[in-house]
């Protein structure tokens, strides 16, 4: 108990921050959770009300790990409303945060990790898609829990725990339709960490546990395709390909709406709004500069190779949503302000009233990122006339 009490005290600041940090988030991902858009869509009373349990699970496990946190809510409130049929995805979205933020701690300093970290979960695409009983949640959350696997591989891949922990979660994202692919390429770009990681585990039976560590996912996987098909689907691939030119259009559509405007989902998204606000928008272009500039690191390469098969994937009208690419603009934007503030701090190196001017001119940029995102999610998009048709059953 005594080195509990001296540890607690000795980071008696960070936890304390952490707190309020979980708190904001947990008042962000559930304040009127159940209420703000006065019903459920078409959607989210198909979600509410399709078999969850070992029975609707074996018989569609695509989307496994959102299936299996709605069967244990589910189970246990029978008559769920509408705050529980939307609960996993808050769920899951906080764990999306948290790997964003995770992640951005360990490729940036604290301070570019409390910036971004807080934009990312104020932004208008993370709280709808967070808040909202779709799938879509599973592609926000898919993204950056790979390249935090990534990450972490390089970073300690001689620890047993994040070899483990590495392959039961790639076996988690194998049930998500199309992540197979990003799957593949960080096994591809980790390889000389995953190589040197398995010789370091010498004992043949830590060798035996990592195999089955990463197959136990699959009986479940295969006999799906057996019974029931799909392969297309888990491919990410549509049933049907457009034609040629319409191809060609959606495929161009996707940097529009990442860039320009926004997709016409009012279940979703507010008419035809920007993804990113100005500020996020500008920190993103100066990310993708600066990654740009550095085009032969391991790192960029990634992003790159990530972008170009999300990009196809979401292009191709299948079931990959644009869920999947928001987070990569939220990393180079991450990238941006880092940059700036780099590029600022080392121009005025003795000054503390010139760095103190450039930080606060970022904070305060942020915090009115924030706001607005904040009043366009909880304020505009309820009250648009759009989303009372969208969501009008009750539960």
């Amino acid at each position: 108990m005594q080195k509990l009490v001296n540890y607690l005290r000795r980071h008696e600041r960070l936890i304390s921050g952490l707190i309020v940090l979980l708190a904001g988030m947990a008042w962000l991902l559930l304040y009127k959770l159940g209420s703000l858009t006065g019903g459920l869509g078409a959607g989210e009373v198909s979600a509410a009300t399709v078999p969850v349990g070992w029975h609707g699970i074996y018989h569609e496990p695509f989307y496994l790990p959102l299936k299996t946190v709605r069967s244990v809510v589910f189970v246990l409130f029978a008559h769920h409303g509408q705050t529980l049929t939307r609960l996993p995805n808050a769920a899951f979205g906080a764990l999306t945060i948290i790997s964003f933020a995770w992640l951005i701690r360990l490729w940036h300093s604290t301070r570019i990790t409390a910036l971004t970290g807080v934009l990312f979960a104020t932004s208008a695409w993370t709280l709808h898609v967070s808040r909202l009983a779709s799938f879509d949640v599973m592609y926000l959350w898919a993204m950056p829990t790979l390249l935090l696997i990534y990450t972490l591989l390089q970073k300690y891949h001689d620890k047993a725990v994040v070899w483990y922990g590495s392959m039961l979660a790639w076996g988690l994202l194998l049930y998500i339709p199309g992540m197979v692919w990003f799957i593949v390429l960080s096994l591809y770009f980790r390889r000389t960490s995953l190589l040197a990681g398995w010789r370091h585990f010498s004992p043949w039976w830590k060798h035996l546990l990592y195999v089955l560590a990463g197959l136990i996912w699959l009986p479940l996987l295969i006999l799906h395709f057996i019974r029931s098909g799909g392969l297309l689907t888990w491919l990410g691939w549509p049933a049907r390909l457009a034609k040629p030119f319409l191809l060609l259009k959606h495929l161009a559509g996707v940097p529009v709406h990442l860039f320009i405007r926004g997709p016409e989902y009012p279940n979703l998204w507010l008419g035809r709004a920007p993804i990113l606000d100005v500020f996020t928008l500008a920190a993103c272009v100066i990310g993708i500069y600066f990654y740009a500039t550095r085009w032969r690191a391991g790192r960029t390469r990634l992003l790159v190779a990530f972008a170009i098969i999300g990009a196809a994937l979401v292009g191709l009208g299948g079931p990959v949503p644009l869920s999947l690419l928001v987070p990569l603009l939220y990393v180079a934007a991450a990238a941006g302000v880092a940059y700036l503030l780099r590029e600022w701090l080392q121009t005025f190196p003795s000054n503390p009233l010139a760095r103190g001017l450039g930080l606060g001119l970022v904070t305060i940029a942020v915090v009115l990122s924030c706001i607005y995102n904040l009043r366009a999610y909880f304020v505009a998009w309820p009250h648009n006339q759009a989303t009372h048709t969208i969501f009008r059953y009750r539960r």
